[in-house]
This record gives structure tokens, C-alpha cells and sequence, in this order.
């Protein structure tokens, strides 16, 4: 009878435990998807330096020059971007302040455009945009030198206001064509208050862009653009525009080289520069340098001076953390057929200058 009632007892008590074991695992409830506002970047950035011109008056500005045209010390821009990536809208949004701003902004808006992300990773962007071409940007911390280079300055324009659309092609790794129809080079443009205002020579005529784009190992970047159409509104004949980019890394070597093409109005401009950069001791610092010559004998992209110009920069940059840089940068520009430094005296231009850059 003790048997018995023994045997009943552990099989009561086990059967709970078989039980469960017989019972599926229980799966964890997907995390709810994220707010809006947890999807949004914000991003900033400094730029200020110190510029002497050894060849003239300091009160005289550095001529051919980007956004360093000014001597002494000078705060050269502010920024500050928030943006989302398309899932599937997004956007983003640079407002900018400063020297620079006055040059590449529409009433201190740098990019303003919404995203939309269609079927087969197709990219669509409305609104205001920094421009595809050149192998340098806008700012300063993203490219190897502190000054631009003639091409950057002259050759292409710095934003477009319109429609883009980066379609990525099938079976090919890190290649894309982009589409793009805008009112033409940066228009609208300027900010109020700063230099000539505001301009909004914005109507009908407009620009068309294709572009090539491949990113492969080792750094490899090949960006092919070509746009047709009118810089403006008030254009009465339509611009040309041919730019090429390639650049490759070998190690702790970098080199790019960038060509552009322009034609309107049965004149035109073309040029070449070369950039190479070499990071030391890990990245502790890294010199850099560029070369280019730029042909604009028809005065068709600095509109009054038909000339020819070519420049040499060397650059020594020594990062400070991963969210600052400071920069000691030489450079020289020359003209062969006219003088246009010192006032239109002279044929050369020698520079020095310091640059202290940060970011977030």
C-alpha cells in the first residue's frame, strides 16, 4: 500500500515538469518601431583660420579664391544639419552661417530636400542640393586641403534646387547612375542682408544631369557627370558641363585626380588638377598636396579675365581626437597671360594659413 501511494506521489509531482517540457518556446515580442524624432541626426561643424597673402596688403583680398579670400582672422562658416534616412521618407536640412554661407546658401539654407526611397533602393530627392560634381565640397573638414581648388571654385557650381534620382544597377556592386532636373547653378541663391542679397533668377529653362557613379575596394571612386541645359533664367544660351573624378587608395597613400569641361555661347574652360595625401604614424598627421591648371582663355568662367592659371598647395593637418582638425597650408597661384593679383600688377600670389576645424 506504501508502494503504491509512493509511485502516485512521483508521478503526480513529475507531471507538471513533462508538461512543460512538451510546450513550444515562447518567442519574444518584436521592439515597437522607433519614434520619428529618435530617427533624426543632428550634426555640426566650425571653420575658422588665419590667412597672410606674402605678395600684397593684407586689406586686399586673396583673388581666385573660394571662401578664403579674406586676410587676418576670420570665422569662415558655421553649421548645423538634422536629418533621417528614408524608411521609407526621409530628409535633411543644413542651415549655414558665415562668409561662406553668403556664397552657397539661399537665405542661409545650404540643402533642404526630402527623400523618398522607392522599389529597388531607388533614391528620390526634391528640394535644395549640394552639387554631384568636383572632387572637393563645400566643407572644409571633408576634403584633404584647406583652400579649393580653381576647379571647385570656377569650373562647377556649388548647390542645384530640383529633382534627383540615384538608381542603383542590378548586379553590379557599387555602381549607380544618378538623374537630376534643376533650375541650373545655384539658384536660388545668396542671403539677405550679405554681398548682392538675394538672387532668384529661377523660370522656366532648366538643367538636365546623368551621372556615373562606382565605389569599389581600396577606396576606388569613379564619378562620372555630364549636365546640359541653362546655368539660369535669364541665360540666353544653353551650358555644357563635363566633369570627371577618380580617386584610389594604397595604403596609407590617397590620390585623386579630377578633369572639367565647360562650353556656352561658342566659348570655353577646361582643367585638370591632382591631389595625394599620406597619412604618418597611424593617422597622426598627414600631408597633403594639389596641383592643377585650369585653361579659361575665352574668359567664359570668370566672365571678364581671359587667362590661364594653374596653382601648387601643400597641406600639413594633424587631427585632434575624431571630431577636430588643425591645418598649416602654403600655397601659390599663378597667371600667364595677365596680371590679376595685387591689384592687376602682378602674376603671382603666395598665401599662408591656419585653419582649426570641429565638428559633431
Amino acid at each position: 500500500m506504501n508502494k503504491t501511494l509512493l509511485a502516485r506521489l512521483l508521478a503526480l509531482t513529475l507531471l507538471p515538469l513533462s508538461a512543460l517540457a512538451e510546450e513550444p518556446a515562447k518567442t519574444a515580442a518584436p521592439p515597437p518601431p522607433p519614434k520619428w524624432y529618435d530617427t533624426v541626426e543632428i550634426h555640426g561643424l566650425a571653420d575658422a583660420y588665419f590667412s597672410a597673402n606674402v605678395s600684397q596688403q593684407q586689406t586686399e583680398p586673396n583673388a581666385l579664391r573660394a571662401f578664403d579670400g579674406a586676410n587676418g582672422f576670420q570665422l569662415a562658416y558655421g553649421k548645423v544639419t538634422a536629418q533621417a534616412a528614408p524608411a521609407p521618407v526621409g530628409f535633411r536640412l543644413d542651415l549655414g552661417f558665415g562668409p561662406v554661407a553668403g556664397a552657397t546658401t539661399f537665405d542661409h539654407i545650404q540643402q533642404a530636400y526630402v527623400s523618398v526611397k522607392a522599389p529597388g533602393d531607388v533614391i528620390i530627392d526634391g528640394g535644395r542640393f549640394v552639387t554631384n560634381t568636383g572632387a572637393e565640397v563645400i566643407e572644409a573638414k571633408d576634403n584633404w586641403l584647406y583652400s579649393r581648388s580653381l576647379l571647385f571654385t570656377w569650373a562647377i557650381p556649388f548647390t542645384h534646387t530640383g529633382l534627383r534620382a540615384s538608381i542603383p544597377v542590378p548586379g553590379v556592386e557599387g555602381l549607380s547612375v544618378m538623374a537630376g532636373l534643376f533650375n541650373g547653378f545655384d539658384q536660388p541663391s545668396g542671403v539677405g542682408g550679405l554681398g548682392a542679397g538675394l538672387t532668384n533668377k529661377v523660370g522656366s529653362p532648366k538643367m538636365g544631369h546623368l551621372a556615373l557613379a562606382y565605389s569599389g575596394p581600396a577606396n576606388t571612386t569613379v564619378t562620372l557627370n555630364g549636365l546640359y541645359g541653362y546655368t539660369d533664367a535669364t541665360q540666353p544660351d544653353t551650358k555644357t558641363l563635363l566633369d570627371a573624378v577618380v580617386g584610389r587608395s594604397f595604403g596609407d597613400l590617397s590620390l585623386n585626380i579630377n578633369a572639367d569641361y565647360g562650353r556656352q555661347s561658342g566659348k570655353q574652360y577646361w582643367g585638370i588638377a591632382g591631389m595625394a595625401r599620406y597619412a604618418f604614424l597611424g593617422d597622426k598627421f598627414r600631408v597633403s598636396g594639389r596641383a592643377e591648371y585650369f585653361d579659361d582663355s575665352d574668359g567664359l568662367a570668370l566672365a571678364v579675365l581671359s587667362n590661364k592659371y594653374w596653382e601648387g598647395t601643400l597641406s600639413l593637418s594633424v587631427p585632434a581626437g575624431s571630431n577636430a582638425e588643425f591645418r598649416l597650408e602654403g600655397r601659390y597661384d599663378r597667371s600667364t597671360d595677365a596680371n590679376v593679383f595685387k591689384g592687376g600688377t602682378e602674376q603671382g600670389q603666395g598665401t599662408v594659413q591656419v585653419a582649426a576645424l570641429a565638428w559633431f
